[in-house]
């Protein structure tokens, strides 16, 4: 208990040197430590303000929770209007073996490892692999417990790209994305995006 005590601590320093998503951090705890999260949408009318500009306002992008349909969490975007996010983990989710993935990844815990390939459902990918760790993370609008999922995306062996999520459990959303792809440097803005404050 003192380990953890000592972890926020230092992470709460740390946290006056993340101005962006680019020098966010994760800090990953022993799943012994961590829960277990069901999957829900964060509340009707939160606003979650990213460190990526619109590319229709020239301002820090917004996406407003909307509500919950089904295994949906809908929101709208400044940039990109209204939409769906899968199980919470995916915009604009159409692959139907992705789908199976992330509804088998719910609820959240710790140390899951999860191939969509065993599902012989069609897929855009030859293979999909989900890894969820759990720990503080640190992005500009702050500390946050949090799930972080890691999507690797392969065709015939080769990668494709990866993305990771960190995911906040009392946000109930995303509180970072961060695309990457085989010999191309990874940086802040586009698809790459940190939360720079909530509200509600």
């Amino acid at each position: 208990m003192k380990a953890l005590s000592l972890l926020v601590i230092c992470a709460g320093l740390l946290e006056l040197m993340v101005p962006s998503s680019q020098n966010a951090f994760f800090i990953p705890i022993p799943s012994i430590f961590a829960p277990t999260t069901k999957f829900s949408c964060p509340n009707v009318g939160t606003v979650f303000t990213y460190d990526v500009l619109a590319w229709n306002t020239n301002r820090p992008n917004r996406m407003i929770a909307v509500e919950q349909d089904q295994f949906n969490c809908r929101i709208r975007s400044d940039a990109q209007g209204i939409y769906d996010w899968f199980g919470g983990l995916a915009p604009r989710l159409n692959d139907v073996a992705e789908k199976a993935l992330i509804t088998d990844i719910r609820p959240l815990r710790p140390g899951y490892t999860g191939k969509a390939s065993k599902y012989n459902l069609p897929s855009r990918f030859s293979e999909i692999e989900y890894v969820v760790t759990y720990g503080l993370a640190v992005v500009p609008a702050g500390m946050f417990w949090a799930y972080k999922i890691r999507k690797t995306y392969y065709w015939e062996n080769s990668l494709c790209y990866t993305t990771t999520l960190w995911w906040s459990s009392s946000l109930k959303w995303t509180i970072l994305q961060w695309p990457e792809q085989p010999g191309r440097p990874s940086q802040a803005g586009g698809l790459n995006w940190g939360l720079l404050s909530v509200a509600s």
